[in-house]
């Protein structure tokens, strides 16, 4: 995909830019924790996964028969790699204005699960909401317009996006202490967040701090 995405890149870029050749990084971080928080690491550095309640978005991964291998896409900063400081100090970014929400999720199984785009978001979501959402709508229509990227994206059974910030859903009506799976059954429910745009391309969309996989 990394391949689809540069060349996306170079034909959007600045018409005086040159065209950028150096192959791109992808960084990834795999987990199967059962549960676990994540950070945005641009801001606090590696690993993306953190111990629970130490983060901003709570996963869950699966049930007591269910764990999933999911592997965790640097997608904020894969964009920011195309950013150089010329002689100037000025910054030239070949990918600018380009959606870079923070994260693609994604089930590394064959039964390919779950492919999620996640966007962390400082501040309250009141505030935030409607640039996420313009984050999440522009990243889903960049993988529906790489050919490759969009079989690989279509292949998993669920496609979800998520934003996650300060009061989004995430009080959880049970104690810990009486076990994963009383725990896992009265997670609370995210709030669908409606787009036609998102669903037309077969995504689904919500706010949430709890993510149940």
């Amino acid at each position: 995909m990394k391949t689809e995405w540069l060349a996306i890149i170079n034909r959007k870029r600045n018409g005086t830019y040159p065209e950028w050749t150096s192959e791109p990084v992808v960084l990834i971080e795999d987990t199967n924790e059962k549960v676990f928080d994540i950070v945005d690491t641009k801001d606090l550095g590696d690993p993306i996964v953190r111990p629970e309640n130490t983060g901003t978005a709570t996963y869950y991964n699966g049930d007591e028969v269910n764990r999933y291998h999911i592997r965790f896409i640097k997608n904020e900063e894969f964009f920011n790699q195309f950013r150089i400081v010329d002689a100037n100090g000025k910054i030239r970014d070949w990918a600018k204005d380009m959606s870079r929400p923070d994260y693609i999720v994604y089930d590394v199984s064959d039964e390919k699960v779950f492919f999620i785009i996640h966007e962390l978001s400082e501040g309250s979501i009141q505030s935030k909401k409607s640039k996420a959402m313009n984050q999440l709508l522009n990243m889903v229509r960049m993988l529906h317009e790489a050919p490759q990227s969009r079989l690989f994206c279509d292949s998993f059974q669920e496609r979800l996006c998520y934003v996650s910030a300060s009061g989004c859903v995430t009080e959880t009506p049970f104690d810990m202490a009486n076990g994963f799976m009383e725990a896992y059954k009265n997670l609370p429910e995210p709030l669908p967040l409606n787009n036609a745009s998102i669903e037309r391309r077969g995504f689904k969309a919500y706010q949430t701090n709890v993510v149940k996989l």
